[in-house]
């Protein structure tokens, strides 16, 4: 949802995960984005990621590509990665930091330039009801790659929440 102060209200993207149960694949969550408050809005791009990671795809502007091909942990990391979908956007997540409720603080960056364009702030996986909805704060220098920091964001998260 944009900000409480936005003119516009609505929501900017319909988000939907589904489980894939056939049987001859690896369980995965499928996640897709489209543009606007409905499942009728343009596509955005979508993933899809076993619970072991082995299946795990990518999909924006009609090409689908391996998820190891386009997101990278940074020297072993689980928690920096680097993300390059396109040949225009380059970021970077570092959520090495938490907050003092144990939330990760993860921050993105234009990884040419390192300046920041967003942050992301998941609650803790191990919260107590109510657990506070995520936010994604996206700056005005991160606009033009809004999809790709949302996705990588969704990716972000998933990945966090299948870690053992």
């Amino acid at each position: 949802m944009p900000p409480q102060t936005s003119a516009d209200l609505s929501p900017a993207y319909n988000i939907t995960v589904k489980l894939d149960l056939n049987p001859f694949s690896p369980l995965s969550y499928v996640t897709t984005i489209k543009r606007g408050g409905t499942q009728r809005g343009d596509f955005v791009g979508s993933f899809e990621m076993s619970v072991n990671e082995k299946k795990a795809f990518v999909t924006m502007r009609r090409k689908t590509r391996r998820l190891t091909s386009v997101m990278w942990s940074i020297q072993g990391s689980k928690r920096h990665w680097d993300w390059a979908f396109s040949d225009t956007v380059n970021l970077r997540w570092d959520s090495r930091s938490n907050l003092d409720d144990g939330s990760p603080f993860c921050v993105c960056y234009d990884a040419p330039s390192s300046h920041q364009v967003a942050i992301f702030v998941p609650p803790p996986l191990d919260a107590s009801p109510p657990v506070p909805a995520a936010a994604l704060t996206v700056f005005p220098n991160g606009w033009e790659s809004f999809d790709e920091i949302l996705l990588s964001a969704l990716i972000l998260e998933r990945k966090r929440s299948l870690e053992p």
